[in-house]
């Protein structure tokens, strides 16, 4: 299995080596000279993300010059970046006919294929690796007892034995090895969580909660043995909820204890009625009506709310040894000793579990006493064998199988020889690829290797937020405008000077009221002061306030605010799908904030939300609204922003540059062409 799986790294890394697709420019006959310049103006109109312009431009390029393949490219990507998918393979299919062989075109044309024939899902996972105790020298780990996964994309795994925490990045590669503080040593390390890029451990033999900084600095610690308020026996499970409530499974004392983040005792429960428990070890804060507590001499799965109400339980009769459980895609998998990885779906009341599974040799090897899982934002699953000492990891078939869809958003020159490159990476899944190592991209300008690209770190932009608020200036939404602090003020009033909204009201035409800025109260003024209007065409506001969005750096989203009353002509000119595959092309998710009841107008807006990542809400009185801007900023930015110095002699002002991007994650790749003229 492993020497296949080479084999199929190695032929498409053949197949796809040197120049995929672009043959430079053509040559131009007399009366083709036109079309050259066409092409170029179109290029520009490309880099600077004007799609309309950009595809008019290569339009016409083409009706000159049919064959010119580069710009039939260049049109099919406009295409696309603009939210007509059908075009952008249509004419992927044309240089198809034309260049059979590319296997650059024919990548871009499966996976649009794919997308739109809806085959996205991510598919069965399949072993991927393992990882061993043993594997890195001055890394070592043995009896490991949990793992998480951070939002970079880093792997922590945690041992018993060695009494430490590994940290991996996120190819893989061992980064650290924290052991906790001077003096303040692990001595039994058992569960840990991490909340705001702190680690909070739970050692089992010391009887404290160790907490240190994702880059292993000691930083505090609390408790101590005893059986009052505050002491612990044995700490287990630990899990904390968005507000920051620490929940500790202190299993000698048979009880959940509850923590501020600093340590200070809140309340105990789980000592009585119903809800009494035996040897609580694992724990899981999913909602406020939902901590999972894992009872291992009871053989149970005890559901409490966040104040320690008893409200359900699981069991299974093959539930012989649990020990943690976590929760993915609204599954439960508890990890239990002797039966393997279990895996419940509340919705459907089946089970399932792994607790053998085939290796890259093709031997079958098992699961000998699992103590917990984790998972990342891949759909990759990792299960943490005690016994084995190591950690065996399972992903998505697809995304061990599928090229990567790579995608030149823009090349910045402006500062020529120093070049910028803005890309995306998804699977063929449509999901965003984050967190590769810069060691993973090579780029080549006319098939010369670019010598030591950097890479943007975007955390820095993760604090500036950007919003886009599209509100439907209608009769009925302006009766609702004394409602308008109600519902997006909890939002407005957590702005910082790094923050910006713009407002675009959404008429017969659509017209920016409120350029970017964080002001609530002109904000609000200027949505009351729109005169009501009898024809609203959401669709073409939306569109414009995407647009707005697409050059800002950080998280973003589109906030479409409807009075959820019929509008029958609202996507007549800009319609749905192409919003929505815009919103999708872009990364950027749609918030509907509907005032009204549900309707037939209700399943278009909860589409739109759903397909883009986005949130449906029902205002005033949703739950979400008080934590809307939380919810938006989860929303990172996910691109890349690699920048290198350009070997092209800048004498050459005029000259068309091919440009390539090769990516390799996790053995599968990909590579996308763009291109500039050299300013």
């Amino acid at each position: 299995m492993k020497k296949k799986r080479y084999a199929i790294f190695l032929f498409y890394s053949i197949l796809f080596s040197g120049n995929l697709f672009s043959e430079g420019l053509p040559p131009f006959g007399l009366k083709e000279e036109k079309a050259k310049e066409l092409f170029k103006t179109g290029l520009v109109y490309f880099h600077n993300r004007n799609y309309t312009a950009a595809k008019e431009n290569f339009l016409k390029s083409l009706s000159i010059k049919e064959d010119f393949n580069l710009s039939r490219k260049f049109l099919s990507d406009s295409y696309f970046l603009n939210g007509e998918w059908n075009e952008s393979l249509n004419e992927l299919e044309i240089l198809e006919g034309k260049n059979t062989k590319s296997p650059y075109i024919k990548n871009r044309a499966d996976v649009m294929r794919q997308i739109l024939g809806g085959s996205t899902g991510k598919g069965k996972r399949t072993f991927y690796k393992s990882i061993s105790g043993d594997s890195f020298r001055g890394f070592r780990f043995r009896n490991p007892t949990d793992a998480l996964v951070d939002e970079d994309g880093n792997l922590y795994v945690l041992s018993f034995e060695t009494q430490n925490i590994i940290k991996f990045n996120p190819d893989g590669v061992p980064i650290g090895n924290f052991k906790g503080g001077i003096g303040r040593s692990f001595e039994g390390p058992l569960y840990f969580t991490i909340f705001k890029k702190k680690l909070f451990v739970s050692d089992f033999v010391s009887d404290r909660i160790n907490i240190l900084s994702d880059a292993g600095d000691f930083l505090f610690r609390f408790g101590s043995t005893g059986k009052t308020p505050g002491k612990f026996h044995g700490p287990a499970g630990i899990s904390i909820s968005p507000k920051g409530e620490v929940y500790v499974c202190d299993s000698g004392n048979s009880r959940i204890q509850k923590f501020s983040l600093e340590g200070n005792f809140l309340q105990e429960f789980g000592l009585a009625g119903k809800s009494k428990l035996s040897n609580p070890v694992g724990i899981l804060y999913k909602d406020q009506d939902h901590i999972y507590v894992v009872d291992k001499a009871s053989k149970k799965i005890i559901i409490f709310d966040d104040e320690g109400n008893f409200v359900s339980e699981i069991s299974h009769k093959n539930m012989k040894k649990p020990r943690s459980v976590k929760v993915h895609n609204n599954r439960l998998y508890i990890a239990d000793e002797l039966n393997g990885l279990m895996i419940y779906s509340p919705d459907s009341g089946k089970w399932s579990k792994v607790s053998s599974f085939m290796d890259e040799t093709g031997k079958y090897r098992k699961l000998d006493r699992p103590f917990s899982s984790a998972y990342d934002y891949t759909g990759s699953l990792y299960a943490v064998d005690y016994a084995r000492h190591r950690i065996d990891i399972f992903s998505p078939k697809n995304l061990l199988l599928s090229n990567l869809n790579i995608f030149i958003e823009k090349i910045e020159t402006s500062r020529f020889p120093d070049v910028s490159v803005f890309l995306t990476v998804k699977n063929k899944s449509g999901l965003d690829i984050t967190k590769i190592h810069k060691n993973s991209f090579r780029i080549f300008e006319n098939d010369n290797q670019v010598p030591l690209p950097g890479l943007t770190n975007l955390n820095k932009f993760n604090d500036n937020l950007s919003v886009s608020l599209v509100f439907e200036n209608s009769k009925k939404l302006s009766e609702h405008s004394d409602r308008l602090e109600s519902f997006l003020g909890p939002m407005l009033r957590k702005f910082s000077k790094n923050d910006k909204l713009e407002v675009i009201r959404s008429g017969q035409d659509s017209t920016k009221v409120y350029e970017f800025g964080y002001s609530m109260h002109d904000i609000f003024a200027r949505i009351r002061k729109s005169a009501p209007e009898n024809e609203i065409n959401l669709g073409k506001g939306m569109y414009f306030g995407l647009s707005d969005l697409i050059p800002e750096l950080g998280p973003r989203c589109l906030i479409l605010l409807v009075s959820g009353e019929s509008l029958p002509n609202a996507f007549n000119q800009f319609g749905i799908r192409k919003n929505v595959q815009f919103a999708k092309a872009h990364s950027i998710p749609i918030f509907v904030l509907s005032l009204g009841a549900d309707n037939q107008m209700s399943s278009i807006y909860k589409e739109i939300a759903d397909s883009t990542g986005g949130l449906y809400l029902k205002v005033p009185g949703s739950a979400e609204e008080r934590n809307l801007y939380e919810i938006i900023k989860t929303h990172i930015d996910k691109r890349y922003i690699l920048s290198f110095k350009s070997v092209i002699n800048p004498d050459l002002t005029g000259k068309y540059i091919d440009l390539r991007v090769d990516v390799n994650y996790r053995n599968t790749i990909g590579k996308s062409e763009g291109g500039y003229f050299v300013p």
